[in-house]
C-alpha cells in the first residue's frame, strides 16, 4: 500500500494524522510519501513521522520528495492537506471583508473568505485528480482541506477520481453534548445530514434516550447562554473553545441542532457576526485573526522539534477519521463515518451530485451512503441556499468566470451591504491572484 500526502509539512495535522496511521493494524506495511513545497518544513515533519513510526514500532515505511508526480505514482490513498497561499493569503480573506463591514469567525468556508479560498484551492485539487488520473486513476482522494464542500465538488464534477470529504467536527459535538447530557461520550449516536460545517443532527441516540429532546429539556431549564461567561483569550488556542450558545440558540429559534462548532455554524446566518453582538462575544465566539494562527502555528512547530530532538510523548489516537476511512476502504474492519460526498440521493431534496455531509458504511467494497430521506423544511431552508452559493463558487473556479462569484457573493448572508459586492471582489480575486 502506498500513500500519498500532499502538504506533508503542515506543523498542525502531519504528526496527528501520522500517528493515527502508524496505530491502525491494517496500515502496518505501508509506504507513506510527504510531499510539501516547503523544504524546511518537509524535513522536519519527515523526521517527525519516521519518530512517530519507530516509537510506535509500526511497519510502515516513511519518505519524502519535493516532486508531486513521484509522490502521486501509483498511489493507492492520496491525503489532501494544503493552504494555498499560506496565512499571508488568509490575511487578505479576513482583513479585506471586514473593510467592507464583514465579520468572519474562521473565514474559509462560507462568507467572502469561503470564496476566496474556494477559488484558489479548487483548481489546485482538481489539478492534483487530473495527475493521480494519469498516475493512480484507482486511488481514492481523501481531502482534509477547506473550504472541503467546494474543493470535493470542483474534483467529483472535473474528474473520476473517487473524492471523500473528512472532517472532524461532528465528533467534537459529541463530547459537547456528553458534557451536557452527562452520559458518557460512547453512548452517544447521530443520524446526520447536511453540509460541511453545517451538519444536522437528524436524530441522536443518547444511552437509549433521546438525545435531542434531553437538549431541549436542557435548553428549557438553561437557555443557551450558560456556558458563555466571560469570553476571554488568555492564549490563541482559546479562539477554539466551543460555548454552544450559537447551535443552542438555533435549536431554540428553529427547532434544529447543527453538529459544528459555533465558529463555523455562525457564518452560515446573517446575525451572530456583528456589531450588535459584538462581533460574536455575545455569542461567546472569538474572531479569529491571521496574528494568532501564526503563532499557534509556531508554537505546533516548537513542540514538533522537541519531539523531534528527543523530547518524549506518548502517542495517542486520534479522534480524526483518516486512518479508519483507509484501512476500512483498505479490507480492514468495516465501520460507519461521517464523509463528504456526492449526493447519489441520500439526501431525497438536495441536488443530486452536490457534495454533502452525511453518515456512511465504509469497507473493502468502498463508500454507501446512508439514506436520511428528505430534509425537514426548517434545514431546508438553511442549507439549500449555501448549496447553491457553492455551486456557483465551482463554477466560478473551473471556468474562471466572474459573474458565478459575484452572484455567490452577493447572495452570502454575510453580505450587508450591496454597494460592497463588486469593490470587494475585485480586492479579494487581485489578493488571491498575487498571492
Amino acid at each position: 500500500m502506498k500513500i500519498a500526502f500532499i502538504g506533508g509539512g503542515s506543523v498542525q495535522w502531519t504528526t496527528t494524522l501520522v500517528t493515527d496511521m502508524a496505530l491502525t493494524e491494517t496500515l502496518a506495511g505501508a509506504t507513506l510519501v510527504l510531499h510539501d513545497i516547503d523544504a524546511d518544513a518537509l524535513d522536519l515533519l519527515t523526521r517527525a513521522s519516521q519518530h512517530i513510526v519507530e516509537q510506535a514500532g509500526s511497519g510502515m515505511t516513511i519518505g519524502a520528495t519535493a516532486e508531486r508526480a513521484e509522490a502521486l505514482r501509483e498511489a493507492d490513498f492520496v491525503i489532501l492537506c494544503v493552504a494555498i497561499g499560506g496565512l499571508a493569503a488568509m490575511r487578505y480573506d479576513l482583513e479585506i471583508p471586514e473593510r467592507y463591514g464583514v465579520y468572519q469567525s474562521v473565514g474559509d468556508t462560507v462568507g467572502p473568505g469561503g470564496l476566496a479560498r474556494g477559488l484558489r484551492h479548487v483548481p489546485f485539487a482538481v489539478q492534483v485528480a487530473r495527475e493521480m488520473e494519469q498516475l493512480c486513476p484507482r486511488a481514492w482522494l481523501l481531502n482534509l482541506t477547506n473550504p472541503m464542500t467546494t474543493i470535493c465538488r470542483g474534483v467529483t464534477r472535473a474528474t473520476s477520481i473517487r473524492t471523500i470529504g473528512l472532517c472532524h467536527e461532528v465528533s467534537g459535538v459529541r463530547h459537547h453534548l456528553a458534557m451536557l447530557l452527562n452520559v458518557p461520550v460512547e453512548t452517544i449516536s447521530f443520524e446526520v445530514a447536511g453540509i460541511n460545517h453545517l451538519p444536522v443532527l437528524l436524530r441522536c441516540d443518547a444511552g437509549g434516550r433521546d438525545g435531542i429532546a434531553m437538549v431541549h429539556d436542557w435548553l428549557a431549564e438553561h437557555g443557551p447562554f450558560e456556558f458563555v461567561g466571560e469570553v476571554e483569550l488568555n492564549n490563541p488556542f482559546d479562539v477554539f473553545i466551543d460555548r454552544l450558545a450559537v447551535k443552542l440558540a438555533l435549536l431554540q429559534h428553529l427547532g434544529v441542532l447543527f453538529g459544528a462548532g459555533d465558529r463555523h455554524v455562525a457564518e452560515f446566518f446573517p446575525g451572530f457576526l456583528t456589531e450588535t453582538t459584538a462581533f460574536g462575544r455575545r455569542y461567546g465566539i472569538l474572531l479569529t485573526n491571521v496574528a494568532q494562527r501564526e503563532e499557534m502555528a509556531r508554537a505546533r512547530r516548537v513542540r514538533i522539534e522537541q519531539f523531534v530532538a528527543g523530547a518524549w510523548e506518548p502517542l495517542r489516537r486520534s479522534e480524526e477519521q483518516l486512518a479508519g476511512v483507509m484501512a476500512a476502504l483498505a479490507g480492514g474492519p468495516t465501520g460507519q463515518f461521517v464523509v463528504n460526498v456526492p449526493n447519489r440521493g441520500q439526501i431525497d431534496n438536495l441536488p443530486r451530485e452536490a457534495v454533502v455531509e452525511c453518515m456512511a458504511e465504509v469497507g473493502r467494497l468502498g463508500v454507501r451512503p446512508l439514506a436520511v430521506g428528505a430534509l425537514p423544511d426548517a434545514v431546508y431552508a438553511v442549507i439549500a441556499p449555501h448549496v447553491a452559493r457553492q455551486e456557483l463558487i465551482v463554477e466560478a473556479a473551473l471556468t474562471g468566470q466572474r459573474e458565478p462569484a459575484l452572484a455567490a457573493l452577493a447572495s452570502d448572508p454575510l453580505v450587508r451591504d450591496p454597494a460592497t459586492v463588486e469593490p470587494m471582489l475585485n480586492e479579494l480575486l487581485a489578493a488571491s491572484a498575487a498571492s
